[in-house]
């Protein structure tokens, strides 16, 4: 006996067959997208850039790895909002003002997240970020941030790459960043920040460039910079520094690109550090204009001569008993945990895990060209999700487009007919 076939079925029942098969066909089988938003495929994306929600919009699908919600007026972010799927979260340019604790909590799939250009944004919360351990990209640039917890970046031992810049940061505490063992890129200008001190970048051995710029920096220890051995690109240009005590640039082997210009330098003895350590090292730098004393304005430091420091008391002595001081201490009270000069350091006992990290998609800003004076347009979202199909992942502005295989997801047209056909089958 032959099995039945839709011709075997009465006239309604081969009519909901029909209908049931193209709903196989349909693609949206996933949840319904959030109205006046556009959904995609793959990579599952759901797109509501740009259409002045107040909130994140209810009912966004579970499954969604991409989620583009920047250019909104949304005001606060809740715990539950977001599906355990997130791999690309963005939320720049809104109103956001306020993180519920646990909003990014259960998101164990999350490599890059953009709270950038909230201006509303003031305070974090020490756990704001705890969990994400897969995190890769932190954008918190152009808010209104003016501390931040000494325990809000724990545990994202992945994280290569931390935007912090034109916010109104006042202080960077010591161990700050002593969890980020494969942080490249640290971005920090256009902020408020005096001092660095001693442990203000302990942690870092992967870091590779540091931007620090157009800040108020008036001292900087001379280890701030001790453990970054693999730092290639220094940014201090635009500060208030006039000199650079006990050698701090020494710690920097692998330095290649240096800036220090828009300085008030002094070029007495108190330059004769900085002076010393030009002669020694080859590194493309900046002019090193002298603004004082007042014969030597607008020459440049590094081609000062050796008679010029000939008046200046011997210090070589002194800084070698303190440096040799220094070491006796790191000896005796750290189990082997604090970098030695000259060679990569350690975060707190922990190793980097992963390798040194190339500039990549989420690498934004670049190197200015030119002195950061003041406010600059906002940089270009990454060219392409880490995991996205090439060609459309970008799309601050503009809906993303799909890709040749991906369709939209919509409402099923089909299923209001399903619903009045099947009870009178």
């Amino acid at each position: 006996m032959r099995p039945p076939t839709a011709r075997d079925l009465p006239q309604g029942g081969r009519l909901a067959a029909l209908l049931l098969a193209a709903l196989a066909w349909v693609p949206g089988g996933a949840p319904a997208c959030p109205a006046l938003c556009t959904c995609y495929v793959s990579p599952p994306t759901v797109s509501c850039q740009a259409n002045n929600f107040s909130s994140v919009p209810a009912g966004l699908p579970p499954g969604a790895r991409r989620l583009f919600l920047q250019n909104n007026v949304i005001g606060a972010l809740r715990a539950g909002t977001f599906g355990p799927s997130t791999v690309t979260l963005w939320l720049y340019s809104n109103n956001i003002s306020s993180i519920q604790p646990g909003t990014f909590r259960h998101l164990p799939a999350l490599e890059e997240l953009d709270l950038g250009d909230n201006p509303h944004l003031r305070v974090l919360a020490p756990d704001t970020f705890h969990g994400l351990r897969r995190l890769q990209a932190l954008h918190l640039y152009r808010c209104q941030l003016a501390s931040l917890p000494s325990t809000i970046f724990r545990g994202l031992h992945s994280l290569q790459y931390l935007y912090l810049q034109e916010n109104g940061l006042l202080y960077l505490q010591d161990d700050l960043f002593a969890d980020l063992a494969n942080l490249s890129h640290l971005f920090l200008h256009g902020n408020r920040v005096r001092v660095l001190s001693e442990g203000v970048f302990r942690g870092l051995p992967s870091l590779d460039r540091l931007l620090l710029h157009a800040n108020r920096l008036v001292a900087i220890h001379r280890r701030a910079f001790r453990g970054l051995a693999r730092l290639t690109i220094l940014y201090l240009f635009n500060n208030s520094l006039a000199a650079l005590p006990g050698d701090p640039l020494a710690a920097l082997p692998a330095l290649q690109f240096l800036r220090l210009n828009a300085n008030p330098w002094a070029c007495d003895c108190r330059a004769r550090p900085l002076w010393a350590w030009f002669r020694r090292t080859r590194v493309s730098s900046s002019p090193v204009p002298c603004a004082s004393p007042p014969h030597r304005r607008g020459t440049d430091l590094r081609h000062l001569r050796p008679r010029d420091f000939d008046a200046c008391p011997e210090e070589e002595e002194e800084e070698e008993e303190e440096e040799e001081k220094e070491e006796e201490e790191d000896g005796d009270g750290g189990g082997g945990g604090v970098a030695v000069m000259g060679t990569p350091g350690r975060a707190l006992g922990r190793p980097g895990t992963l390798p040194a990290a190339p500039p990549s998609a989420f690498y934004r800003d670049g190197l200015p060209p030119h002195d950061l004076r003041g406010p600059q347009p906002r940089p270009p979202p990454p060219s392409r999700d880490s995991r996205g199909p090439p060609g459309d992942a970008r799309c601050p502005r503009a809906p993303c487009a799909p890709t040749a295989t991906a369709a939209p997801h919509q409402p099923h047209v089909l299923l209001p007919l399903l619903g009045l056909l099947l009870p009178r089958l």
